[in-house]
């Protein structure tokens, strides 16, 4: 079976419905790349590790500091109850790009989130990210969680 040179996977950067660019990771190379929307102007809006390659009229952000921005995004693969999340998205091991994908690549402390297609809205992923934030991103979930199957 012959390995293929490339196996490429975009998604779109939002931040609320602010559309930032074309986010994609190249399954076979293990590499990122981002192609900015020229019409958004306020670089403020990207991520900080974007923003500031932008402010410096660098334009192309680097592999490893998308991938930073990934990883620091994602549930790590040292955490504790990590099956649960796991379990949770339906993945069966830890991958970054699988990870990053399931959780939409939210995280709590900022307004950016990633879709497929147009028809996701900042809206749907705001109630997926509440739902999410009650009660199954603690540990006392999993714990509580796993009392109950035990018993």
């Amino acid at each position: 079976m012959l390995i293929p040179k490339s196996k490429i996977e975009t998604v779109q950067l939002m931040n609320e419905e602010y559309y930032l660019g074309d986010l994609s990771y190249d399954i076979v190379s293990e590499e990122y790349s981002f192609k900015r929307n020229e019409d958004i102007n306020d670089l403020k809006l990207y991520p900080a590790e974007f923003y500031g390659l932008f402010d410096k009229k660098i334009i192309e952000v680097q592999s490893d500091i998308i991938r930073e921005f990934i990883v620091d995004r994602i549930i790590p693969y040292n955490r504790m109850n990590l099956d649960c999340y796991l379990e949770y998205y339906n993945l069966e091991f830890w991958d970054e790009w699988e990870l990053f994908l399931a959780a939409k690549g939210m995280c709590f402390l900022d307004t950016f989130w990633i879709r497929k297609n147009k028809d996701e809205s900042y809206k749907n992923h705001i109630i997926f990210t509440n739902s999410v934030r009650d009660d199954l991103l603690t540990e006392e979930y999993f714990i509580k969680k796993k009392f109950r199957k035990i018993n």
